[in-house]
């Protein structure tokens, strides 16, 4: 009987360790979410261009026209500024929902 002790006692032919080969680092596909989701167009919007359906408490809407006058803007575009800023610290799964329902609405207008 052989020396060796449990299943190397059975073994008659061993093969060696395969090399151990550490793949290639390929390259990394960066995908990003386009960045001007809420993008304005760059013509002047009139009141008929833009939906009036959001109720805000008085005290901000207050500050959201504070902030508009402070910053030499309209409401809407410190509304936009303030809900791109919102979505962009959003994980990448919400991202895509936005997106996806922001461009149903623009194919369907």
């Amino acid at each position: 009987m052989s020396d060796n002790i449990g299943l190397d006692s059975f073994r008659k032919k061993k093969t060696k360790r395969p090399e151990n080969i550490i793949p290639e680092i390929s390259e990394d596909t960066n995908r990003t979410m386009p960045e001007d989701l809420l993008k304005l167009p760059q013509k002047k919007l009139t009141s008929k261009d833009l939906p009036k359906s959001i109720r805000l408490p008085l005290n901000t809407h207050t500050a959201i026209s504070t902030i508009a006058t402070l910053q030499s803007k309209k409401i809407y575009e410190v509304i936009n500024d303030i809900v791109e800023e919102y979505i962009n610290n959003l994980p990448v799964s919400e991202k895509k929902i936005i997106r996806s329902s922001i461009e149903t609405v623009q194919n369907n207008h």
